[in-house]
């Protein structure tokens, strides 16, 4: 299960399409707030939290550290226009993440929900 959370709304139904295609379940987000109320309102898992860095209201960054306090386990794969290097200074201390650069392509998008998939299994195979 991934929780999606984009302010974009071309980019939130071009990353949509693509984890329906890939037979990934979604709850979808338009900002941060959003996306934790969600995350706290289903008591699903959640394996992966897609998310962009910037949005309004709550922050990628912000969402992830209060998701990983309930969510140990939680996968997260941000994504943004700033350089993957000022991400990771920004990014400070977060485990777990990945970083995809926008615009990105489909096969970039792609291989990194399959990389972090491969991450889940490993973990749960342990």
């Amino acid at each position: 299960t991934v929780l999606l959370a984009e302010d974009d709304e071309a980019l939130l139904e071009f990353s949509l399409t693509i984890l329906r295609r890939d037979v990934y379940q979604v709850l979808v987000a338009v900002n941060g707030r959003e996306a934790l109320d969600l995350a706290n309102a289903n008591l699903i898992a959640i394996d992966i939290l897609l998310s962009d860095v910037s949005m309004p209201y709550m922050g990628g960054i912000e969402l992830a550290k209060a998701l990983l306090q309930t969510r140990p386990d939680i996968q997260v794969l941000f994504t943004s226009r700033m350089p993957q290097k000022d991400f990771l200074n920004w990014a400070g201390g977060l485990i777990r993440v990945e970083f995809l650069a926008k615009p990105f392509s489909v096969t970039g998008f792609a291989d990194k929900l399959r990389t972090i998939a491969t991450i889940i299994g490993s973990s749960t195979n342990s």
